[in-house]
């Protein structure tokens, strides 16, 4: 458990890169006292006879399994025929129910002050960021206006001075200002994410290092036989009172002729270079909602358009990441991922666990061993538990079906766990 007073961001709340894990740089004690949890140390936890997914995607399920927590960590993982509860450990009898990882939200827009909503069983967000590095004139009010290499170099000084985990670009950064944050973030050690910028290739961005790119705008446009008319396009767009809305519609228009003049072989080499570089893919398919109004029928057009992209990605050894809309629920993406892209539950939540847990540094240096993401003997205790009956191997909606979040450690209860006795015997 994280020391009294120290803000929980994400569970364990980690950097992007592998050097950045910030797992103790923001205070837990705020998110616990949201959760309702706040308070003094609790006693060990052993959930047994439970059905445990340690590593979705990767690993099967085992059935009949124990994990024994104590202080914030997992201390074992076993057999519950072989493996005793502590004498001092609450006993929580889990037969007929799943034990999956905690769920990481990789959305990097977020505010760094959120907390994970626990009782949908998100225990992790990527963050916090810097606020968001975008040219003239900026899509959202909260950005930082970043005019040429000198002031970008300026804005990722600041960010690293502030605490920021990562660096937020967005679409309307020049050319030469994203090249600049991403000289001065290699030189500072100090990853970046987001957009790709309408002014660079998607390639040019994976080869330059970042390493998470949101949304499927630069690789739909990047896969099109009229990618020079859709470039020129971007370098014309203007907005107005209403910037990230003018320039969602006039990208929605542009991403329409990328669509129909698709060229898979041109996908394929390109997703070949994202795969070679290690760049993640955050696709947010839920942030688009319910196409609407007279562009209606294109827009759909496109939805369907990125749940093929999705499915490529995955296809051709992309890593995806789940990541939710603003103020969005991370299930709604998982249900996306799986059912709408074809990736099947196992995938999907694989990209809420596993993929992001390497991805925002959570992953031990071989690769192997991750501090959040998998359930496995000293890892942080971020866990979710199931209702009985919810096998999220099956159906990924299975996940809405929560009885109890595990925060470092601290049960969050709602459902039938409850009624579990404080010592039941084994």
């Amino acid at each position: 458990m994280a020391e009294p007073g120290r803000r929980l961001v994400l569970g364990g709340a980690a950097a992007l890169g592998s050097a950045l894990a910030l797992g103790g740089t923001a205070a837990a004690g705020r998110a616990l006292a949201a959760a309702g949890g706040a308070g003094p140390p609790v006693r060990p936890l052993a959930l047994t006879h439970a059905t445990l997914v340690a590593a979705p995607g990767v690993e099967p399920p085992q059935p009949g399994m124990t994990v024994v927590i104590r202080a914030g960590r997992i201390a074992a993982v076993g057999r519950s025929a072989e493996l005793p509860a502590p004498p001092d450990a609450r006993v929580m009898d889990l037969r007929g129910r799943y034990v999956i990882p905690g769920l990481i939200d990789s959305r990097t827009d977020g505010d760094c002050g959120d907390f994970p909503p626990v009782g949908r069983g998100v225990t992790t967000f990527a963050g916090p960021g810097s606020a968001p590095l975008d040219g003239p004139p900026a899509l959202r009010p909260e950005s930082v206006t970043v005019r040429d290499a000198a002031a970008a170099r300026r804005a990722v000084r600041r960010a690293g001075e502030g605490g920021a985990a990562f660096v937020r670009v967005h679409p309307r950064l020049s050319r030469e200002a994203y090249l600049a944050v991403a000289d001065e973030a290699r030189k500072r050690q100090l990853p970046y994410a987001g957009h790709c910028p309408n002014t660079m290739q998607l390639a040019e961005a994976s080869d330059a290092g970042q390493r998470i790119v949101e949304h499927l705008h630069a690789l739909l446009l990047a896969a099109s036989t009229r990618e020079e008319e859709v470039r020129h396009g971007l370098a014309r767009i203007t907005v107005g009172s209403d910037p990230y809305r003018d320039w969602l519609r006039q990208i929605h228009r542009l991403e329409w002729t990328a669509v129909r003049s698709y060229y898979p072989d041109r996908a394929d080499r390109l997703l070949d270079r994202l795969a070679a570089n290690g760049t993640r893919i955050t696709p947010a398919l839920a942030a688009h909602g319910e196409p609407r109004g007279p562009d209606a029928a294109y827009l759909r057009g496109i939805h369907e358009h990125r749940l093929h992209l999705v499915a490529e990605l995955h296809r051709r050894g992309v890593p995806v990441l789940a990541g939710s809309a603003r103020g969005g629920d991370l299930h709604e993406e998982l249900e996306l991922l799986a059912d709408g892209a074809g990736l099947g539950a196992a995938a999907a939540l694989r990209a809420a666990t596993v993929e992001p847990a390497r991805a925002l540094g959570l992953a031990g240096a071989d690769g192997t061993a991750w501090n959040a993401g998998t359930v496995a003997p000293g890892r942080a205790a971020d866990l979710v538990v199931l209702a009985p009956g919810a096998d999220p191997l099956r159906d990924v909606k299975a996940v809405r079906r929560i009885d109890a979040v595990v925060v470092r450690g601290r049960l969050f209860e709602s459902g039938s766990t409850r009624t579990a006795s404080p010592r039941p015997p084994r």
